[in-house]
């Protein structure tokens, strides 16, 4: 993995949110928080679950100890997971945006959310980050559509086709 491989992978996480976002501003925001019964109750949990995801990978990239998970208290609307959402984002892409080839061999050592210590390489983690939200995606794709929503294509290959 290249540092232009990782800032690439984060470019295109980049896109595929504000596609995703495009989609979902699009729809009703009560339907945002309907229980579909999925692996997070609804669109804004899956939502939550992936801004908070990427904010405990922010901080542990910048050393902070013990990272919490962001709650609904944190971010009780759409509109603040957004803005939450673009903070968290910007604090990511001016971390890669730093970083040299080499530093992306660094041993990145810290708890994960058991309490164990962890460590991997630093590339790993961030190729992590990206795939863990493309996961996330596909599933609000299909709440999406169960909603009578139209989805959008976030797919890399697609994100490839356009940049060229």
């Amino acid at each position: 993995m290249t540092i232009i491989d990782i800032k690439t992978l984060f470019e295109y996480n980049h896109w595929a949110k504000a596609r995703l976002l495009e989609a979902l501003d699009a729809m009703k925001e009560e339907d945002l928080y309907k229980d579909l019964k999925s692996s997070f109750p609804s669109i804004y949990a899956t939502l939550l679950h992936i801004v908070s995801a990427e904010n405990i990978w922010r901080q542990r990239l910048t050393g902070t100890e013990s990272p919490k998970p962001l709650t609904k208290e944190d971010v009780p609307t759409y509109s603040a997971l957004k803005v939450k959402w673009n903070q968290t984002e910007e604090a990511l892409t001016a971390f890669v945006a730093r970083l040299s080839e080499k530093q992306l061999l660094d041993v990145l050592t810290f708890k994960n959310m058991k309490g164990e210590a962890v460590s991997q390489l630093l590339w790993q983690s961030l190729q992590h980050l990206v795939n863990h939200d493309t996961y996330h995606r596909g599933q609000i794709t299909t709440m999406i559509r169960q909603l009578g929503g139209t989805p959008v294509n976030t797919d890399l290959i697609g994100f490839y086709r356009q940049k060229k």
